[in-house]
């Protein structure tokens, strides 16, 4: 059975990770950084990109929009949902993902897992929403 059944469920949890980690150490890095990360995901099928070089409204570190048609992104990985939640869980070893085909990368890979040891905080973040969602 699938982590998520509809885009817009995972989409929703994204968004609230999102909103409570925008000024966090690991968006500070990918703004400094200038990164623009696209996540495209499949079954359910939608992108997530989160944007460090774009001004944001409000002043934050990083936007996340969810999009099928993307501006050009420094990087993307593309996978499964499912490998997704694994990700955002926290449960993911990113580089044997990469070398066993599970994650597919393009573009500036290297500057993108310099920020892995920034994570994890996102990562407890999103297993909480998922919590207080009654997801898991």
């Amino acid at each position: 059975m699938a982590t998520y059944q509809s885009a817009e469920e995972f989409i929703d949890v994204l968004t609230e990770v999102a909103d409570r980690v925008k000024n966090s150490d690991a968006a500070k890095s990918l703004r400094e950084a200038g990164l623009v990360v696209a996540f495209v995901y499949h079954h359910p099928d939608f992108v997530v990109l989160m944007d460090g070089r774009s001004p944001t409204n409000d002043g934050s570190y990083m936007s996340m929009t969810f999009h099928q048609d993307l501006p050009a992104a420094d990087v993307s990985f593309e996978s499964s949902a499912d490998v997704g939640h694994q990700f955002w869980s926290g449960h993911m070893d990113v580089p044997n993902a990469l070398a066993r085909g599970q994650v597919k990368a393009k573009g500036a890979i290297t500057k993108a897992l310099k920020l892995i040891p920034l994570l994890p905080p996102l990562y407890d973040v999103y297993n909480q929403v998922r919590q207080n969602k009654a997801l898991g």
